[in-house]
């Protein structure tokens, strides 16, 4: 009798469990944002971005500076960098399938700012004192599954402001 009340018990506190686990994406709807209009509304801010100075990275690029991004399933994704600048200007807007990709998304995208800023034994990707410097201002933002990379000088905040405001 003591093993079946037992068992009974422990299938009870399963369901119970179970019941009140519900699913994480119904927990963490966000709103469904265009990347395509939030990066339109950056570039307003940023004129300079016109005229062809922000390219797509390639395929090979982006497996090099962001390893790993390309095998998240991905539901949109901004990937765009001057092929050749002074001054620093990488952007990446992602939207990730599940919480789970986002997660790995975000640990990438803190990779590169890691890689570029270096460490007491590295030198850090950047080179440049004033490079390094951005970089170091540089933050991954997050809204759900949402993230964006802005690593761009003299408007970051800014364009911080109009990813998170897409959200509001």
């Amino acid at each position: 009798m003591k093993k079946w009340m037992t068992l009974t018990l422990a299938l009870f506190s399963l369901l119970a469990l179970t019941a009140c686990g519900g699913s994480r994406d119904n927990q963490t709807e966000s709103k469904d944002v265009d990347l395509t209009e939030v990066y339109a509304s950056m570039g307003e801010v940023c004129d300079w971005w016109t005229d062809g100075y922000m390219e797509d990275l390639s395929e090979e690029m982006l497996d090099l500076y962001y390893p790993g991004l390309s095998g998240l399933e991905l539901r949109q994704l901004i990937a765009r960098t001057p092929m050749m600048s002074a001054a620093v200007n990488e952007v990446v807007l992602v939207e990730c399938a599940s919480e789970e990709d986002a997660d790995k998304a975000q640990e990438i995208l803190q990779g590169r700012i890691d890689y570029q800023v270096g460490d007491d034994t590295n030198p850090g990707g950047a080179w440049y004192p004033e490079s390094i410097e951005q970089w170091e201002k540089t933050t991954v933002q997050r809204q759900g599954r949402y993230l964006a990379l802005l690593a761009v000088t003299d408007t970051q905040s800014r364009l911080e402001e109009i990813f998170n405001q897409a959200f509001a």
